[in-house]
Parts: C-alpha cells; sequence; structure tokens
C-alpha cells in the first residue's frame, strides 16, 4: 500500500515502502528546508505527518459558544 504524507509547505511524499517514504521524506526536506536529516527524523516527521491526517485537532473539535439568538 501507498504511502503518502504531506508538508506543511504543500509538497507530498509517496512510497510504497518505509524506506522509500525516508528518501522522498530526506530528498525534500534538503532540498526544499535546508535540513539534513537522520533515517529516524525523517521517520518521526513521516508519523507526525500521518497522525495529523488521522487525529483531528483540538481547535477543530471545539464548539463556539452560540448566543441566545442562535438557540432560538
Amino acid at each position: 500500500m501507498e504511502r503518502v504524507i504531506t508538508c506543511d509547505c504543500g509538497f507530498e511524499a509517496r512510497a510504497a515502502d518505509e524506506d522509500g517514504l525516508v528518501a522522498e521524506v530526506s530528498r525534500h526536506a534538503f532540498e526544499t528546508h535546508r535540513m539534513v536529516l537522520s533515517r529516524d527524523e525523517a521517520l518521526l516527521l513521516a508519523f507526525r505527518a500521518e497522525l495529523n491526517v488521522i487525529t483531528p485537532t483540538v481547535a477543530s473539535r471545539a464548539r463556539t459558544p452560540r448566543t441566545d439568538e442562535e438557540e432560538r
């Protein structure tokens, strides 16, 4: 199964396996953001990106309070 993660800048890394994902994330990080990543750092970034997709943020779950007029 292909894994796809999206960088904050909009870049999508796609790979069939973990090694490919690490390579894509590392290449993008260096070429675009001038970051040199270890394998563990690339995996951590990929894991965080995947969590952001499947776990809604606290802000998106928060309800805004209704005014009296909206309740009617």
